[in-house]
């Protein structure tokens, strides 16, 4: 077989303070970014970072590019918390008026 369904395209991301035969590299894929950090490309790790609205510009992947989600986060939270509480409280009655 030699048709491949899509060639990802990598990027080379600087490595300020780091030894300079690290190499670091990303590439964009559905849902976020492919991230291989190695020094050479037999011996490279790869993670998945998630970033469904592509917001990492190479530059800057800090908490302030998220203070969004992470609120809407703590919202949900908070209504799976109190979801949870009401059936707690349902299962208690049941069993007191089983008892």
């Amino acid at each position: 077989m030699t048709e491949v369904a899509f060639s990802l395209e990598w990027e080379r991301l600087g490595n300020e303070g780091a030894d300079a035969g690290l190499v670091t590299e990303r590439a964009r894929v559905f849902g976020g970014w492919l991230v291989r950090v190695g020094t050479s490309p037999a011996a490279m790790a790869l993670t998945f970072v998630p970033d469904g609205q592509g917001r990492w510009d190479g530059e800057d992947f800090g908490e302030d590019d998220y203070e969004e989600e992470d609120e809407e986060y703590e919202e949900e939270e908070d209504e799976d918390a109190d979801e949870e509480d009401e059936a707690d409280e349902d299962e208690d009655e049941e069993e007191e008026e089983d008892a």
